[in-house]
C-alpha cells in the first residue's frame, strides 16, 4: 500500500520495545482494524474467560409479548469485590459480540481487571452464527414468530443479568460502543440510580434527522436481505449468509471517513485484503437475526413517560457522563453528540478528531485509542471517588 505500508512497518517495529498496553495501542491502523474484526468474530481462544449463560426464564417485552426460556450469554473479566462496587458493564456494537472491547480490558489496561469486574454480555437478539449465544429469532427456533424487541428490551435483559444472575445491585460504570453506547444512555434513562457513571463511545441518543437517516438506511439494508436469494420470507432452514453480508456491506461504508478509505484502500489488492479480513464480521451473521435487529426501535426518545421529548428523557439522567465521539463520524453526527451533552446533567465530552471516523471505538487509530484509554482511567478514578464520598 505504498506510503501507508511503510508507516505500518515503522509502527510494528515499535512492538518489541513497548509494554503490553502500548503494544495494543500502536498496532498499525489497518492491520489492527482487521485483527479486531477477526477477534470479535472468533468467539474464544486460549486464555479467554469462560463463556457463561444466564437462564432468565420469561422475558417480558415492552410490547407485552414474552420470550420464553430466555437466556443470555456473557463473559466476565476480573473479580467482583466483597462490597460489589467495582462492576463495569460493556455493551457491544451492531452485529458485534462480547469481544468488541477486548483491547481495553485486562491487567493494567483502562478497564483494569486487577481493579474492576468487567461484564460483557451478548445482547438480546445477538446475530453472529459462529458460537452459541443469547436468545435470538433463529436460535430460539421461532424464526419469524419471534416477538419484535426494542432498545429498552435489550437494556432490561442486561439489567436482569446483572441483578438476578450476578447479584449486583449497583454498577460503578457502564459503557458501550456505537449501538452499545446508545444502550448506555438508555440504561441511564431507564435506571437512573443504577450506576455511578456512563461513558458511551461513538454512540448515544440521536436527533430526529439522524434517526430518519438511520431508518432509511435500515430499510434499504432490510430490503437487501428480503430480496436476497434464499431468504424465503425469513423461514429458511439454511442461513443465506450472503443476505446479511450484503446488507452489512452498506453499513460498512460509513465506518470510516473518505480520507481513511483513500489512504488505506488505495489499490485493488488493498481492498481485497481488507474485505477478506472484514469477512470475519460480515460473513458470520444470521440474516434473520440481523433483520430483526434492523427493525428494532433504537430511539431513546420513545422511552415511556417522557411524551416523546428527548431533552426531558436525557435530563432525567443522574449518572456522571463522559461522551466520547469523533466530529468526523459519518454514522452519528457531531450535532447529535453535542445536543445530548447539553441535555444530560453533569455531562462532558472527549472529542477525538480522527480520519478513522466511527471506528475510533475499534482501535483503528492508535492515537485515538491512547486518548480514549487515558480518559477512561481518569473517569473511573472520578467515579470511585464519587462512590466513596457517597457512602
Amino acid at each position: 500500500m505504498g506510503a501507508s505500508s511503510q508507516g505500518s512497518r515503522k509502527l510494528l517495529a515499535e512492538l518489541a520495545r513497548r509494554s503490553s498496553w502500548a503494544v495494543v495501542a500502536i498496532l498499525s491502523t489497518l492491520a489492527f482494524a482487521m485483527l479486531l474484526v477477526s477477534q470479535a468474530a472468533n468467539a474464544h481462544w486460549p486464555g479467554q474467560p469462560e463463556h457463561q449463560f444466564a437462564e432468565l426464564g420469561d422475558l417480558k417485552l415492552e410490547s407485552g409479548e414474552v420470550i420464553k426460556n430466555f437466556r443470555m450469554s456473557y463473559v466476565t473479566h476480573g473479580k467482583l469485590n466483597a462490597a460489589k462496587d467495582n462492576a463495569i458493564l460493556f455493551m457491544h456494537g451492531f452485529g458485534g459480540n462480547h469481544h468488541n472491547f477486548d483491547h481495553m480490558i485486562g491487567p493494567g489496561r483502562p478497564l483494569d481487571t486487577d481493579r474492576y469486574f468487567v461484564i460483557c454480555p451478548d445482547t438480546l437478539g445477538a446475530t453472529q452464527t459462529n458460537y452459541e449465544h443469547t436468545t435470538s429469532p433463529s436460535n430460539s427456533g421461532l424464526k419469524m414468530k419471534f416477538p419484535q424487541y426494542n432498545l429498552r428490551d435489550m437494556v432490561n435483559a442486561q439489567y436482569r443479568l446483572i441483578t438476578e444472575t450476578l447479584g449486583i445491585p449497583h454498577l460503578l460504570a457502564m459503557t458501550g460502543i456505537s449501538m452499545g453506547g446508545r444502550e448506555s444512555v438508555q440504561f441511564a434513562v431507564s435506571y437512573p440510580r443504577f450506576m455511578e457513571g456512563i461513558f458511551p463511545i461513538v454512540g448515544g441518543a440521536v436527533s430526529t434527522a439522524t434517526a430518519t437517516k438511520g431508518r432509511l438506511r435500515g430499510s434499504l439494508m432490510g430490503s437487501i436481505i428480503t430480496s436476497c436469494k434464499g431468504w424465503d420470507d425469513g423461514e429458511y432452514i439454511e442461513n443465506p449468509k450472503s443476505c446479511a453480508s450484503n446488507a452489512l456491506s452498506l453499513l460498512a461504508t460509513y465506518f470510516y471517513t473518505a480520507e481513511w478509505w483513500r489512504i488505506h484502500l488505495d489499490t485493488p489488492e488493498a481492498y481485497t485484503k481488507w474485505r477478506n479480513a472484514l469477512g470475519e464480521y460480515l460473513d458470520v451473521q444470521d440474516a434473520r437475526d440481523i433483520y430483526y435487529l434492523l427493525r428494532s426501535n433504537q430511539r431513546v426518545v420513545d422511552t415511556p413517560g417522557f411524551d416523546g421529548d428527548l431533552n426531558r428523557a436525557l435530563g432525567s439522567v443522574k449518572a456522571k457522563t463522559l461522551v466520547i465521539y469523533n466530529p468526523r463520524d459519518e454514522l452519528l453526527l457531531a450535532e447529535d453528540f453535542e445536543s445530548q451533552i447539553k441535555a444530560i446533567p453533569n455531562a462532558r465530552a472527549l472529542v477525538i478528531d480522527s480520519i478513522a471516523g466511527h471506528q475510533i471505538s475499534a482501535n483503528a487509530d492508535p492515537q485515538a485509542t491512547r486518548a480514549i484509554g487515558e480518559a477512561i482511567r481518569r473517569f473511573l478514578d472520578e467515579l470511585n471517588a464519587q462512590q466513596i464520598s457517597g457512602r
